[in-house]
């Protein structure tokens, strides 16, 4: 044998042992155990569960602990995305060894039912179970203090659950989309929620809110369309935007004096709602927070209100009548547009101003009564034309000649006095 051919084969030896070792048992390598992906930290005795170049499928059973190269390690961690698609894997059982689990570390593991975490875990990372749709049942210990974003989100077949009683906030997405969700149980304790928490979970009926909410993100219940109530705490003073929008089967919502703001959107498309009180508290409605309810027939302004913003009401096509109060100085575009069932309104008398297609679409109103001397700015969209060809102009005795000479107001092609009755003044 030459020294050539000798060194050659030295070398081939020593390249299967290192191979061999970052199998079975180097530090730091890729150490495969009975089929699991390990990643070792010698001075610590710590392994650390870590994604497998094949993927995992079928029933894992992860040991809390093992033995590579006469060295014992504890199985204290789950890597992020160790799991992540393994759309093959059924069920995985954790030893009470683990105590950390990294972000999206099941997520999309379609096939996986049910899961358990130990006790030792007490933070779930952000999409730690995305989009594992057949996960229906899961038990979360009692020592979980935070969860990250999107954490359930997607979980299609989950119908209950029961979170922890440390937790004070829920991020965004943590239940969203899951479409079977029917009952939830928050703690007591919860604070704030997210943006889009229950977004579209379409079996969600009712939910109660605990009384210590203070802050919640845009669309935290959009597209719950099951759900038929909900109570607002007393501990909340905005409603946020989009909050409710497009819970379909909500016929009734109670806001509480504690309430200042609705923010935009936030009842848009809640199609069953029927009536709704706004209480005195309230200071500022944003654009379209009640538009599309089609069903809304009766809702009152609170006296302190100065402004309707933009859209408010679009295509509440069910409002007959409301009462706008004497504070009220503004409407805005679209506020009333494509309310076909209002037949009457009266502008207080310190109108100031109303806005383009305000009443755009409201084929039945044919009686305006204004009730300000000088008459509000408006455009010549502000009223539908039939309104203005058709419908009458009702305006205080003496004031007549003010909406006559107005370019727009003059559209009305009849205008009547009336006294302070509102009764018609004949002979003048």
């Amino acid at each position: 044998m030459t020294k050539k051919t000798l060194l050659t084969l030295a070398a081939l030896i020593i390249a299967t042992l290192a191979t061999a070792a970052n199998k079975k048992g180097g530090t730091g390598g890729q150490n495969i155990v009975h089929g699991i992906c390990y990643q070792l930290a010698a001075k610590k005795q710590i392994a650390i569960v870590t994604r497998h170049p094949q993927g995992y499928q079928g029933d894992i059973t992860i040991p809390e602990k093992i033995t590579v190269d006469s060295v014992t390690y504890y199985v204290e961690a789950i890597a992020s995305n160790a799991f992540q698609d393994c759309s093959a894997m059924t069920a995985v059982s954790l030893p009470k060894s683990i105590a950390r689990i990294g972000a999206g570390a099941f997520s999309g593991c379609s096939s996986l039912k049910s899961i358990s975490l130990p006790r030792a875990v007490n933070e779930l990372p952000a999409g730690l179970f995305e989009n594992c749709s057949s996960l229906k049942d899961i038990e979360l210990p009692r020592t979980i203090t935070r969860i990250s974003s999107g954490v359930f989100k997607g979980c299609k077949s989950l119908e209950t659950i029961t979170l922890p009683p440390s937790l004070t906030s829920l991020p965004s997405n943590t239940f969203a989309e899951c479409s079977n969700l029917r009952e939830i149980n928050l703690p007591a304790g919860l604070t704030s929620i997210g943006n889009n928490v229950f977004m579209n979970c379409t079996s969600l009926e009712t939910l109660h809110l605990p009384t210590g909410i203070k802050s919640a993100g845009e669309h935290v219940f959009s597209g719950c369309s099951s759900m038929t109530a909900i109570q607002i705490p007393n501990s909340m003073s905005r409603i946020p935007p989009y909050f409710l929008e497009n819970c379909s089967s909500l016929t009734s919502i109670q806001i509480p004096n504690s309430v200042n703001t609705i923010r935009h959107d936030a009842f848009n498309g809640c199609v069953s709602l029927d009536s709704i009180y706004l209480p005195n508290s309230i200071r500022e409605l944003e654009a379209s927070c009640f538009a599309n309810c089609s069903n809304l027939r009766r809702v009152n302004i609170p006296n302190g209100l100065q402004g309707l913003p933009n859209a408010m009401f679009r295509n509440c096509s069910n409002l007959e009548s409301i009462e706008l109060p004497n504070a009220l100085r503004g409407i805005g575009t679209h506020t009333f547009d494509g309310c076909t069932n209002l037949k009457r309104i009266t502008l207080p008398s310190g109108m100031r101003r109303i806005g383009a297609a305000a009443f755009e679409r409201c084929s039945s109103l044919m009686e305006v009564f204004v009730l300000g001397a000088s008459p509000a700015k408006i455009s010549s969209s502000s009223f539908a034309k039939n309104i203005y060809k058709e419908g009458t102009l009702f305006v205080k005795h003496g004031t007549v000649t003010n909406y006559q000479l107005d370019k727009n107001w003059n559209k009305f092609l009849d205008m009547i006095e009336v006294n302070d009755l509102g009764q018609i003044i004949m002979g003048e």
